[in-house]
């Protein structure tokens, strides 16, 4: 792995735990967002990009667009 894509994704962690910590937990929908973000950043420390298939029970193997920049680097 490059220096640029370490970078992209520690931005991507630190980003999805800001997102976290901005969010209502009393919020039933926050809480299900977290929890999706909290499997994205594991993923993202095992130096995987997350796919769509991490999170809905279907064999979806596509990698989430919101990591985009990931793939092309």
């Amino acid at each position: 792995m490059n220096n640029k894509t370490e970078n992209l994704i520690k931005n991507h962690i630190k980003r999805l735990q800001k997102d976290i910590a901005e969010r209502d937990t009393d919020n039933p929908w926050h809480n299900e967002l977290t929890k999706v973000d909290a499997q994205n950043i594991a993923s993202l420390r095992e130096g995987r990009i997350p796919e769509y298939g991490d999170h809905m029970e279907m064999d979806n193997d596509i990698e989430m667009s919101e990591f985009s920049d990931l793939i092309e680097s």
